[in-house]
């Protein structure tokens, strides 16, 4: 049986339709939102931390005036000060005529006033400036975080219609399979028929075979017995020497092993001692070649040197010293904790030193 699914008519079409209306719509909305735009004006403001110092008159001193008989000079009029919204500074007092410089006047406690007054009103302003831009950015993030959502909810119609069509083809798919699979089991249930006839017939045949097989099996059943019974005594006798000269090479190997251990753990800790001795020695200058030296050196049981004796010199008498003096300073020496091992191996040492060995 094969199963289809009828296809609707329209549906690519009212589809279509659907998302080329939605695309129009978002287009609308991103640019009457664009055209709706205000771009708000920058104002600059002058914030003032505090009041200008007066222009001193020793910066840009005038010309003075050339000496004239008979006639007193003039006074040079001082400097006003910067105007603020076109409001009056109070003059400053004439200077005496018979003092050549000016002095700038100081501002008057209702201008430090006015002054701190404008200030505080710029403040005002740029603080009230700068709450309306954050207003218009977080109407403008409003109007793209609308935009945005508008635009998933179009891609997910788009996502959920193009779901419903593979859902769609995909349970179509599944019928066609379904029909297959129902024709495939009955064309296997076909032949499984003929396999167990198949079977059944041969079986019969093996069984007739193997009763056959039984009645001249049994004539010798007691003869194959007896020689199985002979093979598995010898076989026995075999096995049992086998086990036990593996056993003996097991014994063997083990023994072997457990001396090349010792014999590695005393080499480590001679090499440990020769080591810690060595860091410690202070070549002389000027050795030649690479000569030997041997001391015995007897430790006690915590690896503190008790003596060290010069069994073979190297010929420099320097050297000799040098390496004495090491053992000497490098007490106690690393020893193991074992106390047989240490006094059957470590409590009488033969060392050998040489100037140029790195080991």
């Amino acid at each position: 049986m094969r199963l289809r699914r009828a296809d609707e008519p329209g549906r690519i079409a009212s589809g279509a339709l659907a998302v080329l209306v939605h695309v129009m719509f978002f287009g609308l909305l991103v640019f009457g939102l664009s055209w709706q735009k205000k771009i708000t004006s920058p104002i600059v403001v002058d914030l003032w931390q505090e009041l200008p110092e007066p222009v001193k008159k020793t910066a840009t001193p005038p010309e003075p005036p050339k000496p004239v008989p008979k006639v007193i000079p003039k006074p040079v009029p001082p400097k006003p000060m910067p105007e603020v919204k076109k409001e009056p500074i109070a003059p400053p007092p004439p200077p005496k005529v018979e003092t050549p410089k000016v002095e700038t006047p100081k501002p008057s406690a209702a201008d430090i006033e006015l002054k701190e007054k404008l200030r505080k009103q710029k403040e005002q302003e740029e603080a009230e400036r700068r709450e309306e831009q954050k207003r218009a950015e977080a109407e403008r993030k409003e109007e793209l975080k609308k935009a945005e959502l508008e635009k998933r909810r179009l891609e997910e119609e788009q996502r959920k219609a193009a779901d419903e069509q593979k859902r769609a083809e995909a349970e179509q798919k599944r019928a066609e399979a379904e029909q297959k699979r129902i024709e495939a089991e009955e064309k296997r249930a076909e032949q499984e028929k003929l396999r167990k006839e198949e079977e059944a017939r041969k079986a019969e045949e093996r069984r007739v075979a193997e009763e056959q097989r039984k009645v001249e099996e049994a004539k010798k059943e007691e003869e194959r017995k007896q020689k199985a019974a002979a093979e598995e005594r010898e076989r026995q006798k075999q096995e049992a020497a086998r086990k036990q000269h593996e056993a003996e090479e097991a014994k063997r190997r083990a023994e072997a092993a457990a001396r090349a251990a010792q014999q590695k753990l005393i080499d480590d800790w001679r090499a440990r001692i020769q080591a810690a001795v060595k860091s410690r020695v202070v070549l002389p200058p000027n050795i030649e070649g690479n000569p030997e030296a041997r001391f015995e050196v007897v430790l006690l049981p915590g690896g503190e040197v008790l003596s060290a004796t010069l069994k073979k010199s190297s010929g420099h008498a320097a050297y000799d010293a040098a390496v004495e003096r090491a053992i000497n300073r490098a007490s106690p020496l690393p020893v193991p904790n074992d106390t047989d091992l240490f006094q059957e191996n470590f409590r009488e040492l033969n060392l050998v030193f040489r100037p140029k060995d790195k080991d």
